[in-house]
């Protein structure tokens, strides 16, 4: 990596990545400065002490309270910015997120609402409720190491045991699509054809997926019980709680919830001491890659502990081609195979559902990564 000059930087790869320009929107490729972190150590982040490229410095950090920014005099495009100060609140609680935003203490939630509110909210107030499709898929992890979940037919009968339909209609009821895969539909550069299964009747699901669970050994008499882990959260609790309730009633499935906290909960899904873990993942970046990379052989990110040599032959092939059509066939296939091998149990893809005050201005929604920028935005008199 090298400067050739005050605006141009060049970066040599130790190999060929035909997406790297995309990586570059994620937060770990941005620049920090080298003078203020050797002045300052661990405290260079501190207000008066960061240096910052963006259209907005740091003016004030209360940790766990508030991060305040204000705008910065020498960002390029400084003139065109409008909003001088953003604050941003951690709230932790979805349902105080919405009710202080409901009481005018702030303009904008974050992109998760509480489903037992949506519905009402929509009703009040729908100018003010903005649901667009977001980079993140929503799944069931299966431990495809730990017997009897290291045989195909199990993992099988617990994908199509699954009714997304009532998932996302009935319990989320925020506007998720049902998923039938890894990676979103909607990803730039992928053009996924939905498996057989996916336009079957959950009836028809149900009975293949029974057939499946016989053939492994387990009958009513003898049922396949399970341990289903999900980290604290309304909204995860009311999921997992829907999802053993479905696998009970549509393959005779006994599930077991166990909740923990998230720290306990990522080890143990990392130590692979699991049956089904509650999973989710969003793009760093708008390709597939940013999903199929998690799920090779050799990824940290894979939990699910997914071993296919035929999956990682697929992946590699993806940075060999330089065509966009062959790169976009080799993400298909990729995304068969895992189905093929039942590798996770999709339940469905997010939609990025938020409140948004009617005198913001600028705000579009329209960015699956959800890369929300204040200095595109401006308050309109109210």
């Amino acid at each position: 990596m090298k400067a050739i000059d005050d605006h141009t930087l060049e970066v040599t790869l130790s190999e060929p990545v035909p997406y790297f320009y995309k990586l570059l929107v994620h937060p770990s490729t941005s620049p920090v400065p080298k003078a203020a972190i050797e002045k300052f150590g661990e405290k260079w982040t501190q207000p008066g002490n960061i240096v910052t490229n963006g259209a907005y410095t740091l003016k004030d950090w209360v940790v766990n309270e508030r991060i305040v920014l204000e705008r910065s005099p020498t960002y390029w495009n400084n003139a065109k910015t409008v909003i001088n100060q953003v604050t941003y609140l951690p709230i932790a609680s979805e349902v105080t997120d919405v009710n202080r935003y409901r009481s005018g203490e702030i303009d904008m939630t974050y992109n998760n609402m509480p489903i037992e509110l949506f519905q009402k909210l929509k009703k009040e107030i729908p100018d003010e409720v903005h649901v667009d499709p977001y980079l993140c898929t929503y799944y069931y992890e299966i431990n495809n190491q730990k017997p009897p979940f290291n045989d195909v037919r199990v993992r099988t009968a617990l994908k199509l045991g699954m009714d997304r339909d009532i998932i996302v209609n009935k319990v989320k009821a925020q506007g998720d699509m049902p998923a039938y895969g890894y990676t979103p539909p909607y990803t730039d550069g992928a053009k996924l054809t939905q498996p057989e299964w996916f336009g079957w009747s959950q009836e028809k699901r149900n009975e293949e997926a029974k057939k499946l669970l016989a053939e492994a050994g387990y009958t009513a008499d003898k049922p396949l019980t399970i341990n289903l882990r999900y980290n604290t959260s309304d909204l995860h609790k009311k999921l997992a709680i829907a999802a053993s309730s479905l696998w009970k009633k549509n393959i005779g499935v006994n599930v077991k919830l166990v909740n923990q906290e998230w720290k306990t909960f990522l080890d143990t899904r990392h130590q692979g001491t699991f049956d089904v873990a509650r999973a989710g993942w969003c793009a760093d970046y708008n390709e597939p890659t940013s999903f199929l990379n998690t799920m090779l052989s050799n990824s940290s990110m894979n939990t699910a502990h997914y071993k296919s040599p035929a999956f990682d032959s697929i992946m590699a092939e993806t940075l060999k081609v330089t065509d966009e059509a062959q790169r976009t066939a080799l993400y298909t296939k990729a995304e068969q195979q895992l189905d093929k091998d039942s590798a996770i149990v999709p339940v469905y893809y997010y939609v990025n559902a938020r409140l948004v005050k009617p005198w913001v201005g600028g705000y579009t929604g329209k960015d699956p990564l959800d890369n929300t920028y204040t200095r595109n935005m401006y308050i309109v008199k109210h």
